[in-house]
Formats: C-alpha cells, structure tokens, sequence
C-alpha cells in the first residue's frame, strides 16, 4: 500500500520552493491520513513539526540487518513523519535511536504507510509501539488540557535544555510577545526558570517573512475576549501553499488575523500560533468564522475558532 499526497501543484513547487520547504508543505496533507493504531480522529498529544536526526535499524526480506540515518519531519508522543532513503513497505518494524549527549535513546516503531518522496528519501508515516515521553526528549502534555490555552509553543528550559509543548496563558503571550521567553516552573529543575522557544535540528534558509505594516484596525465580530498581541502565525490547508500571517489578537476559543488570501466563511484549516521560521511549529485546526475585506490594504481581516478534535484520555 502506497498513500500519496497528490493535491499539490507539483511544477509550481518546484519553481517556488526549495526541496526542504516542499517536504515540510507535504506534511499538510497528512492530517487525513491515519497516524495511530487507534480510532481514527483520536489525538493523544500534539503534533510538533521538527527535524531531529535518528538512526534506524530493521531487519529486510532474508534477514539481512539494515541501519540508515534518518531525520524526522514531525513527531508526536506516539509516533511522526520520518524522512529514510531507504525503500521500506508498510508494517516494517523499526528500531530508532537518537543521541542524548553521551547516552542513546532506544524505541520500536512500525512504519503505517508510505505517503511521498523526495530526492532527499521516502516520507513515511510510523508509530511508536510503546510511547514515552523521554523518547524525544519533549513532554506532550495531554490534549485536554489545553482548554485555558491562548497559544502552544514547543519551548526548552534554558537551565536544562528539557523541551515541553507548553500551553501559554494570557500573561506568558504577552512576555514571549515582548521578551521571546517565559518564565515558567521547571519539573526537571525543580525550580523557576526562563523558556525560550526550541530551534530545530535543521533549518532553512531564506524563510524569514516580512510582516505587513500596521495599519488603522477595524473591529470585527467577537464572541470572546481577546488578549492583543501582534505575533506571526502560519496558516496551511490541504492542497495550498502555506501562508504566514500576522495575528493581532487570540483567546481561548480562537484568534483573529490579516491575510493575503481571503478565506470564505466556514474553510477548516490549521494554524500555528506564535510561528517562528526553522523553529518547532504547533499546528492546531480552525474554522474561519467570519472574513472581512480590507481594501485599503489589500488584505483580509480574518476570525477563527479553534476546533477541538476528538481526544481519548491518553
């Protein structure tokens, strides 16, 4: 079974993207695909898009031992998107390692599905057989509690480099907004100390967006109370390019922000707030609620509603 993504322009990505910038488009479509062993729609942690080097070991047809380096294009608690130049068929199990200082990490995954390839290597979607934290080295809090979040960011202790997906309130926005960290309890530390956001282990170049100047606001349709707060986000559906944007407020139940593209009222799509280019990025789904041209401008003003997926506890 081969599953590929095929709703992207191929030519136009390949005079307007990089190799790197189309594979981390291609992972856009791997919403629909099915990422765990369990009921489709169940999420058990948030999906960071993130490149770490690991290595790979299986055992091919004949029992002939192989071992590849790999890179990872997105990871979760239970399994991600790995980046492997070698041909591998669905249900192929995996030993993975990746370097933690002076020590290795060790977990069994199973390949689930081959979904694209790339001059770099083949895109295959895989889960852990047996999910830790420590694997990664990123704590995945559980998705439920995110309910107070207005933003998630994957950040790390600056005392002991520990990486968390962290849900940030109204007062850790506005330190990022100004500061570009927080300051936030450490479980590992056991102490206070300052978050700064996690880099990936590769990034690209030529990335870095020039937000559009500020203009006179026009107040849209709220449902919520809003925390200003003037950061970057990145917008991606299914078959289009990814946009970044420029937020202007969020709360607990969405976010407004300006566009280039106009979204008609209704369009599900998925969004990273606060999105930093090369970094860790968060992707969580939304639903476009209200759209407001901006003539003036030439851009849209936007309202979105976060839409909650089905959660399993885990």
């Amino acid at each position: 079974m081969q599953c590929v993504i095929s709703e992207y322009d191929k030519e136009r990505e390949s005079s307007v993207f990089p190799p790197g910038e189309r594979v981390r488009l291609k992972i856009a479509g791997l919403r629909a695909r099915k990422m765990t062993t369990r009921t489709d729609g169940l999420r058990q942690s948030d999906r960071v898009s993130f490149r770490m080097p690991v290595e790979a070991s299986w055992f091919a047809p004949g029992g002939v031992a192989l071992k590849r380096t790999a890179q990872t294009l997105l990871v979760s608690r239970s399994g991600g998107v790995l980046c492997l130049a070698e041909k591998v068929l669905p249900g192929q199990e995996l030993t993975l390692r990746r370097q933690n200082g002076d020590d290795w990490k060790m977990a069994r995954a199973r390949v689930l599905a081959e979904f694209d390839r790339e001059p770099e290597g083949f895109l295959y979607a895989f889960v852990i057989l047996e999910p830790r934290d420590d694997f990664w080295g990123i704590e995945f809090p559980a998705p439920h509690t995110a309910e107070e979040a207005l933003a998630r960011l994957l950040m790390e202790c600056s005392f002991c480099q520990r990486r968390e997906v962290v849900y940030l309130n109204e007062l850790q926005l506005k330190s990022f907004e100004v500061r570009k960290c927080v300051a936030r309890l450490c479980t590992h530390c056991d102490a206070p100390s300052i978050w700064i956001e996690a880099q990936s282990g590769t990034q690209q170049e030529g990335m870095t967006p020039k937000p559009p100047p500020a203009e006179e606001r026009v107040n849209p349709h709220r449902k919520k109370n809003r925390v200003k707060a003037r950061v970057l986000a990145c917008i991606r559906r299914r078959g289009f390019q990814e946009e970044v944007a420029v937020c202007e407020d969020l709360s607990k139940g969405g976010l407004s922000f300006r566009s280039r593209n106009q979204y008609a009222e209704g369009t599900r799509a998925e969004v990273a707030v606060p999105f930093t280019p090369g970094a860790g990025a968060i992707f969580v789904p939304i639903r476009i609620v209200f759209s407001q041209a901006l003539p003036a401008v030439g851009l849209y003003r936007h309202g979105a509603a976060y839409v909650k997926p089905p959660t399993d506890g885990a």
